[in-house]
């Protein structure tokens, strides 16, 4: 069986990351989506169509901090981090 080289390894995990921050984001997506689809239900409350309207802005919000979380993660697969742990 041959080794991984530290550059195969480095590639998978960055594609784990990615394919994590992309599951987690079409997930927010698809909860804006029927919070907002919620929103239009005819002789609602206002306070119903309000509260759906912000949980909908709110799943489409935090979506931006798990971009920024993937571009940490990605400068500690770059920086060798989890190799040099994996050493011990």
């Amino acid at each position: 069986m041959k080794p991984e080289s530290i550059e195969e390894r480095r590639r998978a995990r960055k594609r784990s990351a990615v394919r994590g921050v992309l599951l987690f984001a079409l997930l927010q997506l698809a909860s804006a989506a029927c919070f907002g689809a919620l929103c239009f239900i005819p002789d609602m409350p206002w306070w119903f169509v309000a509260l759906f309207g912000v949980l909908a802005v709110l799943c489409l919000v935090l979506i931006l901090p798990a971009v920024l979380v993937l571009k940490v993660r990605f400068q500690e697969i770059e920086g060798g981090e989890l190799d040099a742990a994996g050493k011990y």
